[in-house]
C-alpha cells in the first residue's frame, strides 16, 4: 500500500520541496517518487478525456416490459378496433391521434399474423391480431387480444428486448 505526500502537507511540516514537485508517492519497499505539475496535468487531462468519452457516447436504448393491447369498441362512440402498447408507467394508442407509424410498424413486425409490416394493414391487422393472441378470459366480452414484449425508449416495441 503507497501513501501520498502533497506539496500543502509538506510545506506545514517545514518541509521545502523544488518548485515543479506537485506530491511525492511512497511505497514501502521502494524509493520514493516526486510527481510533477506537468505529470499532474497529464494525469488530469487523460481523466478528463475518459470521463468525456463516457458522456458522449450513446447510452444504450433503454427498454422496459410491455405489452401490445388490441380490442374492438362496439357501439357508435369510439367504436372499432384499438391499439395501445402498455407498460407500467403510460398507455400509448397506437392508432389514435396522431397515429403512430413507427410504433405500428414495429408492433407488426414483432407479431406479422400473416401480414406484411406495413401501416397501410394495420386496421386489417388488428382483428387477426386477437385471433392469433387472444386475451385470457375476463368478464369483458369485447374481443382483445394481448402480446407482451419490450418497449425501448425509442418507441420501438419487440419480443426479443433488442433493437432489431
Amino acid at each position: 500500500m503507497s501513501a501520498i505526500m502533497h506539496r500543502s502537507f509538506a510545506e506545514n511540516m517545514g518541509v521545502q520541496w523544488p518548485p515543479e514537485w506537485a506530491y511525492v508517492v511512497i511505497a514501502p519497499g521502494e524509493p520514493r517518487r516526486a510527481v510533477t505539475w506537468s505529470e499532474r496535468r497529464v494525469e488530469r487531462q487523460a481523466a478528463q478525456r475518459l470521463r468525456l468519452a463516457r458522456i458522449e457516447q450513446p447510452s444504450p436504448p433503454r427498454r422496459v416490459p410491455a405489452y401490445v393491447w388490441v380490442f374492438r369498441v362496439p357501439g357508435w362512440l369510439y367504436t372499432g378496433w384499438w391499439c395501445y402498447v402498455v407498460t407500467r408507467h403510460e398507455q400509448i394508442s397506437v392508432n389514435g391521434r396522431p397515429f403512430r407509424r413507427d410504433l405500428a410498424a414495429s408492433v407488426m413486425r414483432a407479431a406479422p399474423c400473416g401480414f406484411l409490416p406495413m401501416v397501410e394493414y394495420f386496421s386489417e391487422w388488428m382483428p387477426v391480431f386477437t385471433g392469433h393472441y387472444p386475451r385470457p378470459a375476463v368478464s369483458d366480452p369485447r374481443p382483445a387480444g394481448s402480446l407482451v414484449g419490450w418497449l425501448t425508449d425509442r418507441r420501438q416495441f419487440s419480443l426479443k428486448g433488442g433493437t432489431e
